[in-house]
């Protein structure tokens, strides 16, 4: 046999070999949920890459990520049946001065009909399995009567919505058209770096499918929401980008991009890719059920370490307890500092929500608390997510305290109604806080009702003075205040 024929031979035997090798990779790296769906459609089979596949080397490289990944990004738009309202039509023409004739122009033009127009938004979203399940934000596609995705070809299809969830704001989608399509690999957002390159693919503005790149520039931000553990970039997010993809270096999906803060230029946030495949599972049920305990939560800032003569600030101080829930049930005291649930350190307090949120409901665990400087474990029985109701929903003498910036007012019952406090009977509600001060400073608000002092509670205003002569020889202020539903402690000491 020549030599020409046998290289042929060990030629195909090579390409043979590679072909199963690729399979076995490709295989490995499928992940595949079984259950089936409730509406008959086939299950979700997504991929990732654990190998360790070098990163490219940055804005040189642009190029060929975009040209590989830009595929499976789409373009949602949605329509929604929307009210007029007459009365929006018309500027008040008195600026932000009272009406003088009240409520007469809104009275009648309410009595007008109104009619119903469509209101249309757009949107981003990443297909992340070949059969046309795709990865958006739930605010996206919110109030949406219909779901349109506009793939990279230009073609455009019908969506529906398999399952939401807004407390992470993620939304899950699917196209029955959708055949072989190109799809994301789903990262590890626990191995990204701060400092890490990374392109945000989206259609801002409606302008058509946009790049644009930056660095991971931290993680685990909380920007307000129960279930937080944010990726921050600077790579542009604008409007329209949200639901689109963060992408690092190796070409896979990090983070969902879904929100910026207003007026703050190269400052964005994605929700981890981890936490998008924690939640697909339920996702693809359409059935979200979480963990709770029924306690509201604060970080523990310097001042607050001090007062209550804590080692470190981290843990999660427990400001408020639910009456009734699995926390009050299992003896969880306001005050406490919750520093590790079910065999798990809690080292931020955004960490929390996601260890008990992934927590089978009506699971007894142990929880290790630092109370009064000494650490305990109580067990606790933990419930299911709920929106819980909570209960909490004239100035004839004030106070001033110059020395902290805040002035008080007793809770008389002209002083509840005017202030909106109903059900609240200890305590003092702050009438005014003074700039520059010091109630200003610790985040002391008009409106909030001072329940105790350095763990005394405040009956009436006399008692408030009382409480605050201590204070300032003690040189030390810990404040419960209730501020709407919410329950916080805030600190000064000198």
């Amino acid at each position: 046999m020549s030599l020409k024929s046998n290289s042929k031979i060990i030629g195909a035997s090579v390409a043979v070999l590679i072909g199963i090798i690729a399979g076995v990779v490709v295989t490995a790296n499928l992940h595949l949920l079984k259950k089936s769906m409730a509406d008959g459609s086939a299950p979700i089979v997504y991929a990732t890459n654990n190998s360790k596949v070098p990163a490219q080397n940055g804005p040189s490289n642009f190029v060929a990520l975009i040209k590989k990944d830009k595929p499976f990004v789409v373009n949602i738009r949605t329509t929604q049946q929307v009210k007029s309202n007459p009365f929006q039509m018309y500027r008040n023409p008195f600026g932000n001065q009272e009406n003088p004739f009240g409520n007469f122009f809104k009275n009648f033009f309410n009595n007008v009909p109104r009619s119903t127009y469509t209101e249309e938004s757009l949107g981003s979203g990443v297909i992340i399995s070949k059969n046309g399940y795709i990865i958006t934000n739930d605010h996206v596609i919110k109030g949406a009567s219909k779901i349109y995705v506009k793939l990279y070809n230009g073609s455009t299809l019908k969506a529906r919505v398999i399952g939401k969830d807004p407390q992470v704001d993620l939304a899950l989608l699917k196209i029955d058209d959708g055949n072989n399509l190109p799809s994301a690999v789903l990262g590890n957002s626990r191995e990204t770096q701060i400092g890490e390159w990374v392109l945000a693919i989206g259609n801002p503005f409606g302008l058509g499918w946009t790049v644009t790149n930056g660095i991971v520039s931290a993680k685990g931000r909380a920007i307000g929401g129960p279930y937080e553990d944010f990726l921050q970039t600077n790579a542009a997010i604008n409007p329209g980008n949200s639901g689109g993809p963060l992408i690092n270096m190796k070409g896979q999906v990090i983070g969902i991009n879904t929100a910026i803060i207003k007026g703050a230029q190269g400052i964005g946030f994605s929700v981890p890719v981890n936490v998008v495949k924690e939640v697909l599972p339920e996702l693809e049920t359409g059935k979200i059920t979480r963990g709770w305990l029924g306690i509201e939560i604060q970080k523990i800032s310097p001042a607050l370490k001090k007062v209550f003569k804590l080692k470190t600030s981290r843990g999660a101080l427990v400001s408020s307890v639910l009456p009734g829930s699995p926390a009050a049930k299992a003896g969880l005291k306001s005050g406490d500092v919750i520093i590790r649930l079910d065999g798990k350190k809690v080292k931020e307090m955004s960490q929390l929500p996601w260890l008990v949120g992934n927590i089978k409901p009506g699971t007894k665990v142990p929880m290790e608390v630092i109370r009064h400087g000494k650490r305990i474990t109580l067990m606790i029985t933990i419930g299911s997510w709920k929106s819980p109701k909570n209960t909490f929903n004239n100035k004839t003498q004030k106070v001033s305290a110059k020395k902290l910036g805040i002035i008080v007012v007793p809770l008389t019952s002209q002083n509840r109604l005017e202030y909106g406090i109903q059900n609240v009977r200890k305590g003092v509600i702050v009438s005014k806080v003074i700039p520059g001060g010091i109630g200003q400073k610790i985040g002391i608000m008009p409106g909030d009702v001072i329940q105790s002092i350095n763990h005394k509670v405040i009956d009436n205003i006399k008692q408030y003075v009382s409480d605050i002569d201590r204070a300032e020889k003690s040189k030390q202020f810990l404040f419960y205040i209730r501020r709407g539903n919410m329950k916080l402690y805030l600190a000064y000491s000198k």
